[in-house]
């Protein structure tokens, strides 16, 4: 048995668990669409977690692709994480995380995201390197980026579908109708 067919369970749960994380971002997404079109910067969040969502799926899918080489394997790995790193990094070019962005907002919260999510890209790119050259145990290094990129997906699903909509409430409370405020006094 080969050193991928060995891993193909875990290939087989990434792939399935990003691509559920990432319609559960798509609904965190839609329910804080204004408040988020407001703060560019959860825009650049939004696009960085749904494309660390994206870059698993990828590479659980082209590790469950049968009698592939390792080497282009390696090579498909190396292309994914500096292409997403490179689509993110561009993205937040133009929607920069900014102060704007309030929730989990602050400056070194940027820091660690964006160190965590450089981290989570090219691990894959390590991980193909040491493929091409042949590495038994390069798959490894693909632990810690899946880690990442649920641990910041599932942070930025729980501020879109969650913490935006909470704030927003607490700012801007319910008006009550009159007909509403004649049922309270009854």
């Amino acid at each position: 048995m080969s050193e991928i067919a060995t891993w193909h369970d875990y290939f087989v749960t990434v792939a399935q668990v990003s691509a559920t994380l990432a319609g559960l971002l798509f609904v965190g997404v839609t329910i804080s669409l204004n408040h988020m079109l407001q703060g560019r910067g959860y825009l650049y969040r939004a696009w960085a977690a749904l494309f660390l969502q994206f870059e698993a799926l990828l590479i659980g899918l082209f590790s469950l692709i049968p009698s592939q080489p390792l080497r282009w394997l390696g090579a498909e790995y190396i292309v994914t994480g500096c292409a997403i790193l490179a689509a993110i990094r561009v993205f937040g070019h133009f929607f920069p995380d900014n102060g704007r962005s309030a929730v989990l907002g602050s400056k070194g919260a940027r820091i660690v995201r964006e160190t965590l999510t450089h981290v989570a890209t090219l691990l894959p790119a390590v991980s193909g390197v040491l493929l091409v050259l042949g590495r038994t145990q390069a798959l490894i290094w693909l632990i810690p980026s899946e880690v990442i990129c649920l641990y910041l997906s599932f942070g930025n699903a729980w501020v879109f579908a969650v913490e935006i909509p909470r704030r927003l409430a607490q700012t801007n409370p319910a008006p009550v109708s009159p007909h509403d405020a004649s049922r309270s006094g009854e």
